[in-house]
């Protein structure tokens, strides 16, 4: 019962077309465009990812980076942050930043 609700669920937030975001710092917010999600059963989906600094970006410090290239993303990473818990800069390592899987 509970896992055909989750399926459910997760198939109504995760639609190809769909546009989330989240602040995963005070000032740091990811926005996550679902390309497709043929794979949502086996936990993934084909998404653009970008990660970005809003204090930054509204004082002229750093543009408003353009979607990555789309790419099969675990839905279990897509809202991992891995910088600073106070916010600050994009670390080099973040999911926004990485290489796509070959």
């Amino acid at each position: 019962m509970f896992a055909s609700l989750r399926r459910y669920l997760l198939r109504r937030k995760y639609t190809a077309g769909a546009r989330l975001t989240r602040f995963l710092a005070p000032d740091v917010r990811r926005d996550v465009e679902i390309v497709e999600a043929s794979k949502l059963e086996d936990g993934y989906v084909s998404a653009r990812i970008r990660t970005w600094n809003v204090l930054h970006a509204v004082r002229g410090l750093a543009a408003v980076p353009e979607f990555e290239a789309p790419r099969r993303v675990a839905i279990t990473d897509l809202w991992k942050w891995t910088g600073q818990p106070w916010g600050g800069p994009v670390p080099d390592d973040d999911i926004s930043r990485s290489k796509p899987d070959d």
